[in-house]
């Protein structure tokens, strides 16, 4: 069966960033792994995993920008049915839930002797790994502000009649008109990558996977975003069901609009989630040559090249920041697993992998 790899979380210019309260929307079953450290719960998660993976139903993983080779959440879309992690700065909440929850308590598995001979240290790194990601945030924030002086150049060179033009001729192409459907658009928010430790990551490729794909060239302040919200508008008006990718820096900018009911995905192809056409049926949407003045580039040569630079610098300093948090983190991982009564942990875990697979079976 098919899986879906994306992030509901994010390290953006604005903080964290949390879309698991929009995505909780559609969920009726709910099983909350509730503990207070990231390592432990991404370990229980991985497990969850690799109990259900074989059950014959569609997948969608949720992957954890601190460690994006983990797991935050599982979402079974066709019994809407989630088991998403919930660590600080992500607490889930089960009274904020209306539907069916189970919890699975991790605190009610620590030996608390164990944990209590290393609270200082566990208290210390705790702080120090929030501080990182505080200050990797603050960065964050600096770059996107170098990044709109990057854009205000290309925005100030730009025919917004060329775009406008463009953009009202793709829509019709892309979501023609057509009837009411008799309900709203399914629209699902989620980030299209995230900055992570190991810079930045993308899920682009799996995302994208047999759809008829519009690859968006341009430069900062060309319109792509504004192209995507533009579909968007029109997709939400007519009905479609759509997936909405925002972007993992800036939250308020969109990366990514797919509509696998017609078959498609067009996305910002452009630095750091940069591809070029792979499928004979991919194309590239140049915004440069549609919208911008063609000497803008030759004519700010230098100024570009001095911002582009200092806008690389603060992101690899803010990406060191994460990492740096990342290494803490499996410090004190190395202090709590240890403490966890894995036979106990493995059997409340094993009722609830079951539970789930007889839930599935009947709804097959």
């Amino acid at each position: 069966m098919s899986q879906l790899h994306y992030f509901l979380t994010g390290n953006t210019a604005q903080g964290h960033m949390s879309l698991i309260p929009e995505a909780l929307k559609s969920i009726q079953y709910l099983c909350i792994v509730d503990g207070p450290y990231l390592s432990d719960n991404s370990v229980i998660m991985q497990r969850f995993y690799e109990s259900l993976k074989d059950e014959g139903v569609e997948l969608e993983l949720i992957h954890h920008p601190s460690d994006p080779d983990h797991l935050q959440g599982i979402i079974f879309p066709a019994i809407n049915l989630a088991i998403l992690s919930s660590t600080p700065p992500n607490r889930i909440l089960a009274e904020k839930h209306q539907e069916s929850v189970t919890t699975l308590n991790v605190y009610d598995f620590y030996n608390m002797e164990v944990i209590d001979a290393q609270r200082a240290a566990l208290d210390d790194l705790t702080v120090r790994i929030t501080e990182l990601h505080q200050e990797a945030y603050k960065g964050y924030a600096q770059a996107l502000n170098i990044h709109d002086e990057w854009e205000k150049i290309y925005i100030d060179q730009s025919s917004f009649k060329a775009a406008n033009a463009f953009a009202e001729q793709l829509m019709h192409k892309l979501l023609p008109d057509r009837e009411p459907r008799g309900r709203s658009s399914d629209t699902k928010y989620r980030f299209l990558g995230a900055a992570t430790p190991k810079g930045a990551v993308d899920f682009v490729p799996e995302l994208t996977l047999g759809l008829k794909r519009y690859l968006i060239k341009g430069r900062p302040g060309s319109g792509k975003s504004t192209l995507l919200r533009k579909l968007v508008a029109r997709g939400t008006e007519l009905g479609y069901d759509l997936e909405i990718y925002q972007c993992g820096l800036d939250p308020k900018s969109l990366d990514m609009v797919i509509c696998r009911e017609l078959g498609f995905a067009i996305f910002d192809s452009t630095a750091p989630h940069e591809y070029e056409p792979t499928f004979d049926t991919d194309e590239i949407i140049d915004m440069y040559e549609i919208s911008i003045n063609p000497s803008t580039d030759d004519q700010f040569k230098d100024e570009l090249a001095e911002i582009s630079a200092r806008y690389r610098e603060q992101m690899k300093q803010s990406n060191k920041l994460l990492k740096e948090a990342e290494v803490l983190e499996h410090k004190r991982a190395e202090l709590t697993q240890s403490a966890l009564n894995m036979d106990s942990l493995n059997q409340a875990e094993n009722l609830i992998v079951q539970s789930i697979k007889a839930f599935i079976n009947r709804s097959k």
